[in-house]
């Protein structure tokens, strides 16, 4: 499934995946800098777009799953 992100989506997607990346590491988190789900507000998008949007962050970052290869 391809996801459709606008031009003004797409910087903003881009500094919440790199947010995810982070804090999956463990370098950052919600104490040292900005979440994810903090990035995304930025946009003050619906609740229905902010879910697809965090979903979209999250396929992005964590790559193909076993079943999408």
């Amino acid at each position: 499934m391809v996801m459709e992100i606008t031009p003004d989506e797409e910087p903003v997607v881009r500094r919440a995946v790199e947010a995810y990346h982070q804090a999956k590491k463990g370098q950052k988190g919600p104490f040292r800098s900005r979440t994810a789900d903090e990035i995304l507000e930025e946009l003050s998008p619906s609740p229905v777009r902010w879910t697809e949007l965090a979903a979209f962050v999250i396929e992005t970052a964590e790559g193909p799953t076993r079943r999408n290869r």
